[in-house]
């Protein structure tokens, strides 16, 4: 019997507290024009009947056995990331373009910067990505000094995909995924048939 406890008790203290995290990992996504594609099947057709414009970047990552893909839609000013599970597609637009609590500058855009998909066990936590924009002080003569941009985080839940917060470090941006914050809004979702 006391054999036994000291191998429980010498088994508890040589396992990591947080196991998790050690299981957390990042995968980078090019969203440049070389490394993104026109969608081949009726995704192209769906945006361009709004008058948007969208492009797949290959994601290369899977959520509950389904492929995740991801989508930048832009119209001429602003542009945000679309998330497309099975049959399910959530927006970041309402938070990225309308949302007065995301407001930093004027015509919000995605860069170039690759998106950072973070992930625990292989499988998708959340997304990463990051907004340009113009400071509403924006300074006639140095229009390239008077850009400011923000990270915004976006959670994988149960009930879908949720906005985290916005932060200016990457370090912090992770951190909110990792250490599963509470949603602070549900992103609007359409289901494709």
């Amino acid at each position: 019997m006391r054999l036994t406890a000291y191998i429980v008790l010498t088994i508890g203290l040589l396992t990591p507290i947080n196991t998790a995290s050690a299981n957390e990992s990042s995968l980078y996504v090019p969203i440049d024009a070389s490394a993104c594609n026109i969608p081949v099947d009726g995704m192209h057709a769906r945006y361009s009947d709004h008058d948007l414009s969208v492009i797949e970047c290959p994601a290369n990552i899977n959520l509950h056995a389904l492929p995740l893909r991801l989508f930048i839609v832009s119209t001429e000013e602003r542009s945000w990331i679309d998330l497309m599970l099975g049959n399910t597609l959530w927006s970041s637009e309402d938070e990225v373009v309308y949302e007065k609590d995301n407001q930093f500058g004027h015509f919000p855009n995605i860069g170039k910067t690759p998106v950072e998909i973070r992930t625990r066990n292989h499988n998708a936590i959340g997304v990463i990505f990051r907004v340009k924009a113009l400071a509403f002080e924006n300074d006639a003569q140095k229009p390239h000094e008077s850009r400011v941009s923000r990270l915004f985080v976006l959670g994988f839940r149960k009930s879908g995909l949720c906005f985290l917060g916005l932060t200016h470090e990457n370090s912090t941006a992770r951190h909110l995924l990792d250490s599963r914050t509470e949603c602070i809004r549900m992103l609007k979702a359409e289901s494709l048939q």
